[in-house]
């Protein structure tokens, strides 16, 4: 044979390697976006540069160990949040400014994490969490929903599924914000995705995989494993994440790729999570579903603007509002839900530890000298001292423990609490300083029962357009069973039965006193005011009723409320950790929803009062004992 014949396979090609060294390297994480500019220039034979190209790098490592997810070799939270394109008017079609508005109001309220919900984003989006620091999931366009589970065996797709995964890491590998690959969503589990998986794996051996598919069919603890080096199951049971750390019996590290769906007033739970989250080994964090609403904003006839949904335009089929699921409106406006949610990924905590506070970073990389401390002592609500702590340099991931305030030795007695502040010291770029970043409440004296009126208020009968009046029907939320597709909670069950089932019970039409047993006693005092005492027993048959209250119908002209109570924002029994005790004081809320809804309750109330500015009139209703 020739021996030409035997020469071996070679590279035809072209490559240039390089490698160098960074003296004092300072790595990339979302809390200290550090970047290096890295200049190419191509050089002809005769020394001229033809062209030249530069690019921006961080230097990080993401690995898993120990059922953690690490980056530069330390465990992260994941406070993370899913994320579509989305403009009013523009729809998908977004600007590098809107992208930077996402950003900005995300990191406000202490959003660290984004996963690119359900596809790559523009360039521009990796360029911005880069520099701005944000940890980034990007996912794959890969979805086949209505075929979740055939096309994904379907040898006619294979194609499709390697070369939408691997553009994506062609594209996006240099940039230090993506912490993982995700390949898609909801398409199932099979051969096309373990394809997909050793081709990224081979690309870009440095990032860690995702793919909810993978865990959902195979299982947690051990399924999944070529496709998935992340247990991310999608709204798990807060049980169900419990069991999964406790046990021990996976060693991939538990970040939820969605829960917590954000569609109108719902979000409860949230603090419920976090609580099990910080508390159980295995567990990192996840991301909430979704950011932003997408409705689209329409003129109507008659010259009003609105943000509409489907089947506001005239189409059909149609999802009705199940567009509309976002932490904030279509126009960025936080929905109230917002708070608890910076509440819950606040960067620092503190809580009572015996006759002490324990403060805690739960920051992974920075100390917390650029935050200030303030605390403010108050006794029934109001503040009767307040103070600043020095600057604390806790290091990251570690607590100390500082003394309580003292109470100034004037103050009144009764219920007692502690409130701690952190705000930002400096400007950021997400911020002004100032920005309330962490808070927290901690009772050192618990609520006295109430066993009188407080105060005087003239008689009620003048204020009040009617009795007050027994209501065990409020508006449904979403939640309740999908309020504008109610024919699918009847026909296939989807969603919650509730609002079906008050429908069929009458709750919507029919008086109180007509579906329960009713006693209700009026006591007259000497002043004017009134006691009023309710016995309400309620039938099985309607044990998930969505209210028992009292209905108090008054003039329009109060326009204002102060309220000792939970506040200032809107808060429910399941999602009022992050509103704190105090005396609030505001006017009547506005719905905050895309669509009209439950909305405007203020839980732990020990006294709430209506005023009339123009008169001064004044009602004021108190809980008392029994």
């Amino acid at each position: 044979m020739p021996h030409e014949l035997e020469q071996p396979y070679v590279f035809q090609g072209h490559r240039v390697s390089a490698r160098w060294d960074v003296p004092r390297a300072r790595a990339w994480s979302a809390e200290r976006p550090d970047r290096y500019e890295v200049l190419f220039e191509l050089i002809d034979p005769r020394g001229k540069v033809v062209q030249t190209e530069r690019q921006h790098v961080g230097l990080t490592r993401v690995e898993i160990s120990d059922r953690q997810l690490l980056v530069n070799g330390e465990p992260v939270w994941i406070f993370g949040v899913n994320r579509h394109d989305h403009h009013p008017d523009r729809g998908k079609a977004v600007t590098v400014d809107d992208m930077r508005a996402d950003l900005e109001l995300m990191r406000r309220h202490n959003i660290t994490a984004v996963r690119t919900a359900h596809y790559p984003n523009d360039s521009a989006f990796y360029d911005l969490c880069d520099e701005l620091g944000m940890y980034v999931i990007d996912e794959a366009n890969i979805e086949s929903h209505a075929y979740n589970t055939s096309l994904c065996h379907d040898p006619r797709f294979a194609s499709t599924w390697l070369s939408r995964g691997t553009r994506m890491v062609h594209r996006d590998r240099n940039h230090p914000c993506v912490i993982s690959w995700s390949l898609g969503n909801e398409s199932g589990y099979g051969g096309h995705h373990d394809a997909l998986a050793g081709a990224v794996r081979h690309l870009d051996p440095s990032r860690p995989l995702h793919y909810e598919g993978a865990v959902f069919h195979a299982g947690w603890v051990d399924g999944g494993r070529p496709s998935s080096d992340l247990v991310c199951p999608m709204y798990p049971s807060i049980d169900a994440i419990r069991e999964y750390g406790e046990s021990g019996d996976g060693d991939r590290p538990l970040i939820m790729c969605e829960y917590s769906h954000a569609m109108g007033n719902s979000n409860g739970s949230l603090a419920d999570y976090w609580d099990v989250i910080t508390s159980t080994p295995g567990l990192q964090g996840g991301f909430l579903w979704e950011w932003k609403d997408h409705g689209v904003r329409q003129e109507l006839p008659d010259g009003q603007v609105r943000l509409a949904h489907g089947g506001q335009f005239g189409d059909t089929p149609h999802d009705g509002n199940f567009v509309a699921d976002g932490l904030v409106s279509a126009e960025l406006e936080p929905h109230p839900a917002m708070r608890e949610v910076a509440w819950v990924y606040r960067p620092v905590t503190v809580e009572r530890a015996g006759r002490r506070l324990r403060v805690s970073n739960r920051q992974s990389f920075r100390d917390l000298s650029r935050l200030r401390g303030e605390w403010e002592l108050a006794v029934d609500g109001e503040v009767v001292r307040r103070g600043r702590w020095p600057v604390m340099r806790l290091a990251p991931g570690t607590s100390q423990l500082v003394d309580v305030p003292a109470l100034p030795s004037d103050a009144p007695t009764g219920e007692t609490t502690c409130t701690v502040r952190w705000t930002t010291r400096d400007e950021a770029w997400f911020a002004d300083a100032g920005h309330l970043v962490a808070w927290d409440q901690i009772v050192l004296r618990s609520r006295r029962r109430m066993t009188a009126p407080a105060t005087s208020i003239g008689p009620v009968s003048d204020l009040l357009l009617q009795p007050p009046t027994l209501q065990v029907f409020r508006a449904p939320i979403d939640n309740d069973g999908f309020k504008l597709l109610p024919d699918l909670s009847r026909r296939i069950r989807v969603g919650g039965r509730a609002l079906v089932e008050w429908q069929d019970a009458g709750v919507d039409r029919r008086p109180a006193d007509e579906l329960v047993e009713h006693d209700h006693h009026v006591e007259m005092l000497g002043d004017g005011s009134e006691i009023h005492r309710h016995v309400v027993e309620i039938p099985d048959d309607l044990a998930d009723l969505g209210r028992i209250g009292v209905l108090f119908t008054v003039p329009g002209a109060f326009d204002r409320l102060r309220w000792f109570g939970r506040g200032p924002h809107e808060n429910y029994p399941d999602r009022n950790r992050g509103a704190l005790l105090g005396v609030w004081d505001s006017v009547p809320d506005e719905s905050p929803y895309h669509v009209p809804q439950e909305f405007g309750l203020r839980t732990d109330c020990r006294w709430f009062e209506l005023t009339e500015s123009r008169t001064r009139a004044r009602l004021r209703i108190e809980p008392m004992a029994p």
